[in-house]
């Protein structure tokens, strides 16, 4: 380093040494102010995390304002709601010089959007309230209200109900424009404080604006429902599916529900054979084939009539045969049908009832039923006519119990009978074509679907007399290859049965007739497996195909079909385009189901994500039936 450039830098020292006296209160001034402009900023932020935590932890307890029906807490609640969401919209404005920043500028769009969203819906929400605060009948708090309020105060509320379909309109344009809205916010908040709150917020508001617009056209048709202006009489099957049958068990316990007002009429339950045995003097019917050959009747009855898979058809022959039968009531408004399952569902949330010193729980309903029934009431001394007498006793102590559900009891339900419907453990039917088509809607009514896509449907229907099915695993496998020579498409569904069980007073070899609902126009190849030829035929839009499987107690058998699918389903599926829905079987639980599906386009996306791409033009999947499965495939 020469002279020179020591003199230059000595000189620069001693200047920046002479100013800095002169400089440090603006230096100082400078921290302070950063150190308050950063503090504003943490706090404006913080306080909005607050604001938006207070937004979610007002849900709860508008949740038990509307059980407890308090309209007024619920109106002072969504003002709650509403100032939040006034007081974090002030908080991210006031962030404005971070927020305009490229890099959060999306997610502050995204925050506003899922406000707004917010906004739209608490206002809804109040439409509401106003409306449900005008009747007495939603002033009290437990469900027994319908039994004991007075019939001028559900007169005027089920008549009000039935009107109400404007209401229900405007709400659900509100819910759709916040899910459009919700939509712009998908990218959600990368603000640590933020995010968290706003992914589940928008997971909560999609979720209860699903569920709105699915109940929405069944409220103005809940009055008819429930039996007003006039009296509804539904006819009760109780599916046993530990002896499964097409539509969900064996109907061993039929029953009569009927409700005026929402208030219960008359409930009871009787054993199918009380009106099947006298029905044999004069029964002409001749039964399914399968019926006639392995259960050898000649006559076809009521406990058999659920043969058809299809609920709508079951249901409107179940009322047929009853009255062909000779069954006392003259008018059925709809069937309701239900397995076990939402019994054991039901004392799971109550608690076990008591019978004769019998204690049911939900772990041995099903068993000790049925013990009692074909075994117990001949220790027992019981006429066998009489031996279904304790579900009818059973029936009725849970009837009571039921009436007198408090509000926590009545939430714990409502999402186990959805499930039950979803699962398919109960399906509905209606008479009146407008509360059809909503128990459609809502896919409560188990009917064969109709579709433009790939389709395959196991249907099993135990015809060994005994209640093996809960021994019974079940593993469904379906794959999917093209044909290069004539460019079909070949489809191979095997169905695995493994016999865990033995032979005692409950089970015994598993003697099914299977049949397989395919697309309409399919052309058999081979099977393999089956006991006798198979039966083609062509039901509810789908070509069938049916046989005869046994399995031996601890034993394992498998059936295979092999298919092509029709040309004009090939056609539509080479030009990119896949779908795929699997009809699970009522009153079967959630067996195994494998897919392998080869296609002949390159795969660009897969929908639900349980469909994983193996290959350029292969998916696969392992997955369950616990309801029905639908699967999308598109090209590139």
């Amino acid at each position: 380093m020469d002279i020179n450039q020591n003199i230059i830098q000595s000189t620069w020292r001693e200047k920046l040494i002479k100013r800095l006296p002169q400089n440090r209160h603006i230096l100082a001034a400078a921290i302070v102010v950063a150190t308050l402009l950063f503090l504003f900023y943490v706090y404006q932020a913080v306080d909005a995390y607050r604001n938006a935590r207070q937004i979610m932890a007002l849900a709860p307890y508008l949740e038990e304002q509307v059980f407890a029906r308090n309209w007024d807490g619920v109106k002072s609640g969504l003002k709650g709601v509403a100032a939040n969401i006034n007081e974090l919209e002030g908080n991210i404005n006031r962030l404005w010089p971070i927020t305009a920043l490229p890099v959060i500028k999306n997610e502050t769009r995204a925050a506003r959007n899922l406000l707004a969203a917010a906004e739209i819906n608490a206002q809804s929400a109040v439409k509401v309230a106003d409306w449900a605060s005008q009747y007495k009948l939603l002033q009290t708090k437990e469900l027994d209200s319908l039994q004991t309020a007075p019939e001028a105060e559900k007169q005027e509320f089920f008549a009000a109900l039935a009107k109400s379909g404007p209401l229900w309109e405007q709400v659900d344009r509100d819910t759709k424009l916040s899910l459009r809205i919700l939509e712009q916010s998908k990218a959600g908040s990368r603000l640590p404080l933020l995010k968290k709150v706003t992914i589940a917020a928008a997971n909560a508001l999609e979720n209860g604006q699903a569920a709105f617009t699915d109940i929405r056209p069944l409220l103005p048709l809940l009055p008819k429902v429930l039996g007003y202006p006039e009296a509804r009489t539904y006819l009760l099957l109780l599916q046993n599916n530990t002896e499964l049958r097409p539509t969900g068990g064996f109907i061993g316990t039929f029953g009569y529900l009927t409700v005026k007002n929402g208030k219960l009429v008359s409930f009871s339950t009787e054993n199918v054979y009380n009106l099947d045995e006298p029905a044999k003097a004069y029964n002409t019917k001749v039964p399914p084939s399968p019926i006639q050959k392995y259960l050898k009747q000649a006559q076809w009855f009521f406990r058999d009539v659920n043969w058809d898979p299809d609920f709508p058809t079951t249901a409107e022959e179940a009322i047929k045969f009853y009255h062909d039968e000779r069954g006392p009531i003259s008018h059925f408004d709809g069937v309701i049908a239900f397995t076990p399952r939402l019994i054991e569902d039901l004392l799971a949330t109550i608690g076990p009832v008591t019978i004769d010193d019998n204690v049911f729980t939900a772990e041995n309903i099903v068993e000790k039923l049925q013990y009692e029934v074909e075994v117990g009431f001949a220790k027992d001394g019981i006429n066998i006519y009489n031996r279904k007498q304790i579900i009818d006793d059973l029936a009725q102590v849970l009837k009571e119990r039921i009436l007198k559900f408090k509000s926590q009891e009545i939430r714990a339900m409502l999402p186990l009978i959805t499930q039950a419907f979803d699962e398919k453990q109960a399906m509905i039917y209606f008479t009146d074509p407008n509360l059809q088509k909503s128990a459609a809607n809502f896919n409560w009514d188990n009917r064969i679907k109709e579709t433009a896509g790939d389709y395959f449907y196991v249907v099993d229907a135990n015809l060994g007399s005994l209640k093996t099915d809960p021994a019974i695993s079940r593993t469904i496998s379906y794959s999917l290859r093209p044909e290069a020579k004539d460019r079909s498409l070949i489809a191979t569904v095997k169905i695995t049965y493994t016999n865990q069980g033995k032979f005692d007073w409950k089970t015994t070899r598993y003697r099914t007739y299977t049949r397989l609902y395919v697309p309409l126009g399919s052309t058999l190849i081979t099977a393999e497996g089956n006991e006798e030829p198979l039966a083609i035929t062509d039901s509810h839009g789908k070509t069938v195909f049916g046989t005869f499987i046994s399995i031996e107690p601890e034993d394992s058998e498998t059936l295979t079909f092999n298919y092509k699918l029709p040309a004009g389903l090939v056609n539509k599926i080479s030009q990119g385009d896949y779908s795929l829905l699997v009809q699970k079987q009522a009153g079967t639980e959630a067996h195994g189901l494998e897919l392998d599906i080869a296609l002949p386009f390159a795969v660009e996306s897969v929908n639900p994500s349980v469909l994983k791409k193996a290959d350029k033009n292969q998916v696969i999947s392992r997955t369950n039936l616990q309801e029905d499965r639908s699967f999308t495939v598109l090209a590139k």
